[in-house]
């Protein structure tokens, strides 16, 4: 893999400009790229590190693809679960829903054109392949699911932040501009306008279904190579696509898609779900300062599915999360210090244990020290690495089948249970675990679904998808000292850039 990402840097060039508007700079014809089986898979690989900039980001130095990961934070910004610096006014905009000028001109810009530049590096592999490709047939069909998964995966994360409702079942609202082509520059004379949400969702799902079958059955190598698209993979993102799409009107073909996806991963035995109280602490979020060098961490846990990892070529690819440690721009409200149980792993040290022993704590000793951050990202934002940004693992899989079950059963059923147990019981050392839930436990589905759903923030908070929980579920943002948001302001505004250049062909959502 090291010689793979070493051209990879190499050739990060060949495919342009992180701005939506401009055309890419090409420096190598596209013929020469994609007619060889190690140049397009370098191509590939860059299409990674750019769905790895749009979604997460990497420390600020590396600046072919410096982005400090708003769209990963959007999970939880505004939620509960962080809460924005009263001197950090980018995070108090996503908390309030209340966006100025330098945000429109800043990071809401920068999070559209990232996107849509990992957008159009999986197009143009696409186009490349199919047009120039001169090697084996089977690799060359795997190189283009794997760039449809990109398309599919980062369209997905876009349409959540600036869909209109789009989580709210609201299929005629203004989804994404879709670029299914190479973008070839600006031009005034062809604009293309913003499909509706059931246009974009349709297309996601396009893309991931119909990539699924060219590519690898299943994982090979260790964890650290779990960093590209395998047929599990997009079994687990079309759960949470379909969960997504399918809750707020409750479909139940959509439901039941999500159910089975999630059941697929599950019985694929691709991954291994620990019951261990030390995963978390050990292989999920293992500390990861490091004094000198940039060490791989020691071991990763198997439950992985799809990650960042924070080092793929010693001292070249630094990425990750890196900006919680020092609590600078957001920190984790006490309200959370009391929504885990005691004992609990992944809340608060409530029990005089070191620090470092529970993923709720101190962080930075010398910046803002009164405060509590979560340490599923412990690295100093001063250093220039960060960490390992999970996108999919087995427990959320397996939360999400136990609430597709419920929602498509309309009964709460021991099998739902077992996988609500399995998340709820791991986070407790052995000798202090709370009795197991059973189906009597629940007086209706409801109350299983609300049981699931605390689950879910528990553990996965700060892996950037509460929020949208929240969103289809149509639970309310805010809180009582910054009100509730309303709910046409629950996503993004598009950048007003965007607008202006478009001549007003590209509407703004409904709450701006």
């Amino acid at each position: 893999m090291n010689k793979i990402y070493t051209l990879l840097l190499s050739m990060l060039v060949v495919f342009g400009s992180c701005e939506l508007d401009l055309a890419p700079e090409n420096t190598m014809v596209d013929e020469t790229v994609y007619r060889n089986a190690n140049t397009a898979e370098a191509a590939l690989l860059g299409a990674y590190v750019r769905l790895n900039c749009a979604i997460a980001g990497a420390p600020n130095d590396q600046n072919y693809y410096a982005n400090i990961g708003y769209m990963y934070l959007y999970g939880d910004v505004g939620t509960d679960n962080l809460k924005a610096q009263s001197t950090s006014t980018d995070v108090l905009a996503m908390e309030t829903s209340q966006y100025t000028d330098t945000q429109h001109e800043g990071f809401l810009l920068d999070v559209w054109r990232n996107g849509y530049n990992a957008i159009d590096y999986a197009n143009n592999i696409i186009r490349g392949i199919t047009e120039y490709g001169a090697y084996d047939e089977t690799l060359m069909r795997q190189h283009i699911a794997e760039a449809r998964f990109i398309r599919g995966y980062v369209y997905f994360q876009l349409l959540q932040l600036f869909g209109d409702q789009a989580l709210m079942g609201n299929d005629e609202g203004l989804g994404l501009v879709m670029r299914l082509d190479p973008y070839d520059g600006y031009d005034p004379d062809i604009i293309i306008t913003r499909s509706t949400n059931a246009q974009t969702w349709e297309q996601i799902i396009t893309d991931l279904t119909e990539c699924v079958n060219d590519l690898p059955e299943s994982p090979s190598g260790t964890v650290t190579e779990r960093v590209r698209a395998t047929q599990p993979v997009v079994w687990a993102l079309l759960s949470r696509v379909y969960l997504y799409k399918g809750t707020y009107t409750n479909n139940q073909e959509e439901l039941a898609l999500a159910r089975d996806y999630a059941q697929q991963v599950i019985n694929s035995n691709a991954y291994t779900f620990s019951n261990d109280r030390s995963e978390y602490l050990t292989n999920l979020f293992p500390y990861n300062v490091y004094s000198e060098g940039f060490t791989q961490p020691t071991n990763r846990s198997s439950e992985i599915i799809f990650f960042q990892s924070s080092r793929l070529v010693e001292e070249e690819y630094q990425s990750g999360i890196y900006q919680y440690y020092s609590k600078n721009s957001f920190y984790v409200p006490d309200a959370m210090r009391s929504y885990y149980e005691s004992g609990d792993i992944r809340g608060y040290n409530d029990t005089g244990s070191e620090e470092g022993d529970y993923l709720l704590a101190q962080g930075s000793s010398t910046s803002n020290p009164t405060l509590i951050t979560s340490m599923k990202y412990t690295s100093d934002n001063t250093q220039d690495y960060g960490n390992d940004v999970i996108y999919m693992r087995l427990a959320e899989v397996k939360l999400t089948y136990a609430e597709a079950l419920a929602r498509c059963n309309n009964a709460v059923t021991q099998e739902a249970v077992d996988q609500l147990n399995d998340i709820h019981q791991r986070a407790f050392a052995d000798g202090s675990k709370p009795e197991l839930y059973t189906t009597g436990d629940f007086a209706s589905v409801n109350d299983f679904l609300e049981a699931v759903l605390r689950e879910r923030n528990r553990e996965l908070a700060y892996e950037g998808l509460h929020r949208w929980d929240i969103i289809r579920t149509n639970n309310a943002l805010g809180d009582e000292t910054m009100g509730a948001v309303p709910s046409n302001q629950w996503n993004a505004p598009v950048p007003n850039y965007e607008i202006t250049i478009s001549e007003g062909a590209i509407q703004q959502n409904s709450g701006y």
